[in-house]
């Protein structure tokens, strides 16, 4: 069953879904910080989001626990002047917890955070996922999603000596 979070009742099942989503993520790219760590903040976190922007956050429930969450925003304002200057919807923090997933829970997730989208107007609905996370890329393309962007990203070794490499080509040539 999909259901709107109840702080209530589900803070502790949705933090300890945090929790694990984090864990997930840490085992993709080992420089985001501990669930542990993280968790009362980051659930502090989506629930202001959520209020803020007018969204939802949605949970999944199994035998009468927390097993997975979406948080939808419907209305998000373009922010930079080169990007469509109409409002978008965003599903943020898709997650199901290992032993619920492959039974069609991230997919109802989906489904229900588009219906929250298309309710409240929105036009275009956007989400993310690390780049490593293929289950996650697998289910959105399935669901119609398509590459929007690719984010790069490269480590600096502040401590290396770039010697001539440390120029910078300006007109084709190196400054």
């Amino acid at each position: 069953m999909i259901r709107d979070y109840d702080a209530t009742r589900d803070a502790r099942d949705l933090r300890a879904c945090i929790v694990e989503m984090q864990e997930f993520e840490r085992a993709l790219e080992s420089d985001l910080p501990a669930g542990e760590a993280m968790a009362d903040a980051h659930l502090a976190f989506i629930v202001a989001r959520a209020q803020r922007m007018r969204g939802r956050l949605l949970v999944a429930e199994r035998d009468a626990r927390v097993v997975g969450f979406v948080g939808v925003l419907p209305e998000v304002p373009a922010e930079e002047p080169d990007e469509p200057q109409a409002p978008y919807a965003y599903v943020a923090d898709l997650m199901v917890r290992a032993p619920y997933r492959r039974l069609g829970i991230g997919r109802a997730l989906l489904d229900a955070a588009e219906a929250v989208a298309r309710q409240a107007g929105a036009v275009v609905l956007r989400i993310t996922a690390l780049a490593r996370n293929d289950g996650a890329a697998r289910l959105y393309r399935r669901a119609g999603f398509a590459d929007r962007l690719i984010g790069l990203s490269k480590p600096l070794d502040q401590g290396r000596d770039r010697g001539d490499d440390a120029g910078f080509i300006r007109g084709g040539k190196r400054q």
